[in-house]
């Protein structure tokens, strides 16, 4: 796979998002070990990406790149619907396609099925100092509380987790 970044032109016209089922488990898990630092504790195992899968409203799409030879899966979100309002638990790009606009292409169409299905709210909580707080920002979202040691590292250390919303 190439290594991407911004300055390569448009990868959004790469890109297509696609609804997907645990027959996909596989590449989500080697996204979720290739994004997510174990030290900080904030990737998940593929039994609870399973347990998750298996719940009532719970959705995974997955990018991928249509421009690459057996279309590779290059990013996952995983979200759940749940009283009139969407949680974002899961979002990773793989780290060859990180900062090309993936990501952004993901969120973008998540707040674009919520708007249509009418959801309420989008709620999502990510690492205190995972920089992917400056993309959220930039697309509505507002920081509404923290959740002090939220995530347990690979050494046992306690990371916090800030909660965004972004009202539709």
């Amino acid at each position: 796979m190439p290594i991407l970044n911004p300055s390569q032109g448009a990868i959004n016209s790469r890109i297509r998002l696609r609804k997907a089922g645990i027959e996909k488990l596989a590449a989500v898990m080697r996204i979720m070990d290739r994004s997510f630092p174990s030290q900080f504790g904030e990737s998940w195992n593929e039994r609870q990406c399973l347990s998750m899968l298996s719940l009532p409203g719970t959705r995974l799409m997955i990018a991928v790149d249509e421009q690459e030879q057996n279309e590779p899966v290059c990013g996952f979100s995983m979200t759940r619907t749940i009283a009139g309002e969407e949680e974002l638990l899961m979002i990773a790009v793989d780290p060859d396609y990180q900062n090309a606009g993936v990501g952004r292409v993901m969120l973008d169409q998540l707040i674009s099925d919520a708007e249509s299905e009418q959801i309420a709210a989008i709620f999502l909580e990510v690492r205190a100092e995972n920089p992917a707080q400056h993309l959220y920002r930039k697309l509505g979202f507002e920081k509404i509380g923290k959740r002090s040691g939220y995530y347990t590292g690979s050494q046992n250390e306690k990371f916090d987790a800030i909660t965004y919303r972004k009202k539709l």
